[in-house]
């Protein structure tokens, strides 16, 4: 064959979407184009990309729904027994009560290998994808924790507080897919012409064109292929609502432009569409430039479910706070140490309030300066002005004393908090108690506070937190890592965790990327524990950090320097004379030695040490 066979494969996770582009260099006879989209967003990526290619590979329901969707042939890439086998033996690292659900093919492939181990595991079949939703919500009932399962009840197992483990293809199985699908390209060799020739007639006009049936399925655009579909949405959106006239106008707002639109309605009773034509216009002002973002429901539950917190015992209690506190309009403060998970848990609460249908607007005090303070306090279009939305303010405890009673009088005043559902957030020291801000706040105003505790009091959620964050790593890596040595699991229960969850992901994640074996060695973990010993030390903004019979390992992984407390309420000059005096004193005076470790010279060392 003389030309590249052009294959788009659609992978319903995106660790499969980095094995697709590692197989594709191992071709020459190919061009896989790897991209990632579950369900209806692979199938809106297949009706926009089709054209360009000669065959789709996807996985499961996803490939199901594609090829009922496009006029080119789809190939399913199909899970062998080493894929379910290496799944279960992730689940058995979690020590959590596990089940096994899919449809009949994959549960079969199960049953099988259980028979064959001659292992005991909870296998449940179901037909379609509503027998998913009810036979989870069976699963909680009877305590269990943790599910392996494909893409269809994934998301909805998250949600109602049960981990997932996702079924994740091999390399092996992408490769007997690919072969199959080529043999499948000749049999469908001629792409449709229709839409090209129509671009081409369109190409010098001064607006877009769209054009929709009445099922909302996209027939024609002059968008680029990745802007199509995020427009299709919102023009089916305005289509519901509005009157099913002949001609309708109307303005829709995408990222940072406002379009115009006027829409057509064609054709008879029993094939008809809808013309959309599409002027772009730039929008004067966006809420962006003041540090100022704002979310809707989705995209904020999309924050929490696609975070490594949702994997995570702490996460699951969340949820199930969130559900109880959804139907009240009581303001919230949730404070907790850097790295606890306060953004993530700000957005849940919000994405089960019965706030959720108007806007979240998400003021974050770290990043206000003059501009933005005067644009938020002062300004008519301020979110504080508004009526019925959700702010959530976070680290209010960046604000200066003087911003801080400002904020609070401006929300007091104009009965902001009254107007709206108010959430902030409020970073404590390791240790300390409430700050004196957020109890200013939470008795102004009522609040209900939501306490966010630090990793060292959650150890027990160390050995399940990691195995189930190793999973997602592995279908966002696209690596087939199944879990951890158990002296390793001892070494990260030994450590206290400055940084938290954060400082815990990071050492996962790095730790997944330095391992090629089926389970994480203990010495990875004990020489990335001694790297976060020296990047804790050297941050000017490390929490009491304090050890208390550390264990023989232990020693190893954190050294006994960390036991420093740095007082953050002085100015920048004396913060740096407290760091330069700590690190003097474990060099045991030597100036050289603690200049070279903070990769300054003896002459700055001594400035620092001398000023007043």
């Amino acid at each position: 064959m003389d030309k590249k066979i052009k294959i788009l494969g659609i992978a319903p996770y995106e660790g499969l979407a980095a094995l697709m582009r590692q197989y594709e260099e191992q071709r020459q006879d190919i061009k896989l184009t790897a991209m990632f989209g579950n369900m209806e967003k692979g199938v809106s990526i297949a009706q926009e990309y089709f054209m360009e290619y000669d065959l789709i590979i996807s996985r499961a329901n996803t490939a199901a729904m594609i090829s009922n969707a496009v006029p080119i042939p789809v190939t399913d890439i199909k899970i062998d027994y080493y894929d379910v086998l290496r799944c279960i033996k992730m689940a058995e690292q979690t020590h959590t009560r596990f089940a096994f659900i899919g449809f009949h093919s994959l549960t079969d492939i199960a049953q099988t290998l259980c028979d064959l181990l001659q292992t005991p595991i909870d296998i449940f079949s179901i037909s379609t994808s509503s027998e998913a939703t009810v036979l989870l919500d069976k699963l909680k009932k009877l305590d269990y924790e943790t599910v392996i399962c494909d893409t269809v009840p994934y998301d909805y197992a998250k949600m109602i507080g049960i981990t997932p483990i996702l079924l994740t293809s091999s390399m092996e199985s992408l490769k007997t897919s690919v072969d199959h699908a080529i043999d499948e390209y000749e049999r469908n060799f001629e792409i449709n012409q229709n839409a090209k020739l129509m671009r081409h007639v369109l190409k010098n006009s001064s607006s877009d064109y769209l054009v929709l049936d009445r099922n909302d399925q996209c027939l024609f655009s002059t968008f680029e292929p990745g802007q199509t579909s995020l427009i299709c949405k919102k023009l089916s959106d305005e289509s519901e609502l509005s009157p099913q006239t002949a001609n309708h106008s109307f303005f829709i707002r995408i990222e940072n432009q406002m379009y115009f639109v006027q829409s057509t309605l064609s054709g008879d009773s029993s094939h008809s569409y809808i013309i959309f034509q599409l002027t772009s216009s730039k929008i004067p002002l966006t809420y962006s430039k003041y540090g100022i973002t704002i979310m809707d429901k989705k995209e904020a539950k999309d924050h929490f479910t696609n975070s490594f917190y949702s994997n995570t015992k702490m996460g699951r209690e969340i949820i199930e706070d969130a559900k109880a506190a959804g139907d009240s309009d009581t303001g919230i403060m949730i404070t907790g140490e850097t790295g606890t998970g306060k953004d993530r848990a700000a957005f849940l609460y919000y994405s089960m309030s019965d706030f959720r249908d108007h806007p979240l607007y998400v003021i974050n005090c770290s990043f206000i300066n003059d501009r933005s303070w005067n644009f938020i306090i002062n300004h008519y279009q301020s979110p504080l002005t508004d009526n019925g939305n959700t702010i959530y303010i976070s680290n209010i405890d960046r604000l200066s004393e003087e911003r801080q009673k400002k904020l609070l009088s401006v929300i007091l005043d104009s009965n902001v908090h009254v107007r709206n559902h108010l959430i902030f957030s409020c970073t404590q020291s390791a240790g300390d108690g409430v700050m004196h801000t957020a109890i200013r706040y939470i008795n102004a105003m009522d609040l209900i506070v939501i306490p966010m505790k630090p990793m060292r009091e959650r150890k027990y959620d160390i050995a399940s937190s990691a195995g189930l964050y190793i999973n997602t790593l592995d279908r966002t890596l696209g690596k087939q890592v199944v879990g951890l040595e158990n002296e390793a699991i001892k070494l990260l229960e030994t450590y206290d965790y400055p940084y938290n969850y954060t400082q815990f992901k990071r050492i996962i994640k790095e730790a997944v990327l330095k391992t090629d074996t089926p389970y994480i060695k203990a010495e990875t973990i004990r020489e990335l524990l001694k790297e976060e010993s020296g990047l804790v030390l050297s941050s000017p903004y490390a929490f009491r950090h304090k050890k208390t019979s550390p264990s023989p390992a232990e020693n190893d992984a954190v050294s006994p320097e960390n036991s420093f407390t740095l007082n953050l309420n002085q100015n920048l000059n004396a913060i740096n004379k407290d760091i330069v005096q700590h690190v003097l004193h474990t060099c045991d005076g030597n100036q050289t030695a603690a200049a070279k470790r903070l990769g300054i010279s003896r002459t700055t060392l001594w400035r620092y040490m001398n000023n007043k």
